[in-house]
């Protein structure tokens, strides 16, 4: 919500959504590499294997997202250009 409000006034919310999409993959990285060693510790291999499947979708996720910021910005700055407020978004 914090996020959507700032929009408004700075209008570089896609910026803002994109750094913040790239933040929270990187949180779910070290969240799933965190249960994947309490689990293994606890000899609880059925989740552990679960938490491994889930990290390599983060993973996998994080280097998309990691992938498309170059083109995401450059798209950005050439909206920013134009006069439409809603080009930005």
């Amino acid at each position: 919500m914090a996020q959507s409000l700032s929009g408004i006034i700075a209008g570089d919310e896609v910026m803002k959504g994109s750094l913040a999409s790239y933040t929270f993959e990187y949180m779910e990285i070290a969240s799933y590499t965190i249960l994947i060693a309490a689990a293994k510790s606890l000899d609880e291999t059925e989740g552990a294997h679960f938490c491994e499947e889930n990290l390599r979708e983060e993973v996998a996720m994080a280097d998309w997202l990691k992938n498309h910021l170059p083109a995401t910005t450059k798209q950005f700055f050439t909206r920013a250009d134009t006069e439409s407020e809603n080009a930005k978004r």
